[in-house]
Parts: C-alpha cells; structure tokens; sequence
C-alpha cells in the first residue's frame, strides 16, 4: 500500500534522506557478493559465519536490504528480490553490475564538491566533455547495459518502423557496443549494418564483432560521417557532441539518407521547462554542472529534423527502467527521386 503521507510535503523531504543509505546497502550489498550468496535462500546464521560478520549488526542490514527491495525474506531465510535476481547475479547474461558501477561514477563524481561546482570553481569543469577516453573506458559498462535490457527496447523501435521490412541497410551512429546489431540480424540476416564509432570504441566493437557481418568504421560525427547512404539511420543517446549546433549535424546526417529513408533519434526530452523528467534531471545534474547540460529539450530534435527537411515525422514516448525517452522519426523526400 502506497503511503500519499510520503509522496507530499514534510513527508518527502524526510524520505530524501533515505536516498544514500539506499545507495550504501546497495554498494555494500555488491562489494560482499551478497546477491550471487542469496541467489537462493540463506539463514542469516549462515551469512553471518560466512562472511564473518556479527549476527546483530548483520540482521540489521539484510532486513534493510528487504525494506530497501533489494531482498526478500521467506522461511527459509534471505534471497536476492526476484525482479533484480538477473540484473546483479554472475553468469548472468543481463548482469549489469558493472554498469550500475560505472553510472554511480558519473552520476555522482562531484558530490561531495556540490557547492563549488554551483559557483563555478571545482576543478575538472573545463575537460572536454565524456572524451574518447571515457567511452573507451566506459564500453565493457556499456556493453552490459545494453545486453541487460536497453538493447532489447531499442530493437523494438526500429522493427517497429514502417521501413523496417524493405530497408537493405542501417547506419547506427555512436552504438557503444555490437548488442543491437546481433539482435537486428538475428531478424534481418540480409540487413547490411555500419557501425560508426569514436576510433578506440570502434577497435573494440571490431574486436566483438568477429564472425558477425557487420561493416566498423572509426571516426566523429564533428569531422565526417561513413560514405555512403542508407535507408535507416539510428541515433540512440549519441547525438550530444556536436560541436556546431544540432541542426547542423542532423543536416549532415540527412545528406547520408537515401530518398525515402528514415532517420531515427532515441533521446530524451525536458519538459515542463526542464524540470521533468526527473529521473533525467536529477540523473544528470553533476555531470551538467562538471562540464554542461547537453540534454535535449521536448520537441528540439524534431524541430532538427524539421529545419533539415525531413518530412512525414513521427513520435512516441517510451518509458524503460532507465528512463522516459522520445523516440523521433523523420524521412527523406522521396517525391522527386
């Protein structure tokens, strides 16, 4: 049942103050392995002989971690919560253990300096903003999180599209990972797909990729696009680093659409002036403040793909587990081809 007292007024500013704590048990939760060792039920006697720990102290974490969602208690003991058992148990193959890792790292990297970042003076605000040595570094995390559940969203977009059956090839731009690709050719063996990536991430998606029919070219968006047209373009949470403006890059992309073929965006929007969804601005409020608000606006890609010349657009919201997205689609006039 749903405590309304909560959700409003004093009642939610007391309940903001559980937010780190749940972020403690979920840290310690992973850092002693205790989801892989409650994979099934186990009595707190014996989690408190395996793991050394005193049976007080310990009862009274693994009873949060129940209050918290992350576990459930039954007569036999503690067990990993039924709904995140996929998500945080090794041998997985929708672990995202590494994933949640390297989001709390991004997300909350400055915390502790918040008010100097608000003024302006933190250190580090003047980096380039996630560089080739942060998505480098961020592709095994990325990796798992579209293998975990992202990619299986994204391909419902795109074989949803009504050019989904007919298109002969894909560019997808900024992919992270091979995920999509092998979902999409396990659809569509004949779909010709290019991935287009920043050079160190392309060289290890090239290095996933062995035995998959798949075309990996290097490069950024802010310099050049892969030569060639294509019936779909697929721009998923990649279009941020344009270095002219939006409306610049999606022209330039557009140019790479044969008449009649689709470009596709998957990217949040703002709305209510940038205030929701909060799960985006709040998610996103350190790295904005560390090196700027790239967020996209409700309505701002369209409107892109509107200066561009696309035509018979379309839309629909999507709500994920990490997030409400827009997805946007806008073809190439194909009357005069």
């Amino acid at each position: 049942m749903v405590n309304l007292q909560r959700e409003t007024g004093a009642g939610r500013l007391l309940a903001t103050l559980e937010g780190p704590i749940r972020y403690a048990l979920l840290t310690w939760a992973l850092d002693r392995d205790i989801f892989n060792r409650c994979s099934n039920p186990v009595r707190e006697e014996e989690l408190s002989r395996s793991l050394n720990l005193p049976d007080r102290q310990l009862g009274l974490v693994l009873r949060a971690l129940v209050a918290a969602g992350f576990l459930e208690q039954g007569r036999d003991g503690f067990c990993t919560a039924s709904d995140i058992l996929p998500f945080v148990t090794s041998g997985s193959s929708r672990n995202m253990v590494e994933t949640l890792r390297s989001m709390s790292q991004t997300r909350l990297t400055g915390l502790d300096q918040f008010d100097a970042l608000v003024a302006g003076s933190s250190p580090g605000g003047q980096r380039r903003l996630f560089d080739d040595a942060h998505w480098d570094a961020s592709h095994r995390a990325l990796s798992a999180f579209h293998q975990a559940l992202a990619a299986e969203i994204m391909v419902t977009c795109l074989t949803g599209l009504p050019e989904w059956e007919a298109a002969a090839d894909l560019l997808e731009v900024g992919p992270g990972s091979s995920v999509v690709s092998r979902l999409l050719l396990a659809k569509r063996p004949d779909l010709s797909i290019t991935l287009f990536d920043l050079p160190p991430v392309a060289q290890r998606i090239e290095a996933e990729t062995d035995g998959l029919c798949v075309r990996v070219v290097p490069g950024s968006y802010t310099q050049s696009l892969p030569e060639g047209t294509f019936d779909i373009i697929w721009c998923s949470m990649s279009l941020y680093f344009h270095d002219q403006g939006l409306p610049e890059l999606i022209g330039r992309l557009s140019q790479r659409l044969r008449p009649g073929g689709v470009l596709v965006s998957f990217h949040e929007a703002l709305t209510d002036q940038r205030t929701s969804p909060p799960e985006h601005v709040l998610g996103r409020l350190l790295p904005a403040l560390r090196q700027g608000d790239v967020s996209f606006a409700d309505g701002e890609i369209a409107g892109a793909m509107a200066a561009a010349g696309l035509v018979r657009a379309s839309h629909s919201i999507h709500d994920t587990p990490f997030g409400r997205f827009r997805l946007d689609a806008a073809r190439k006039d194909d009357t005069h081809a």
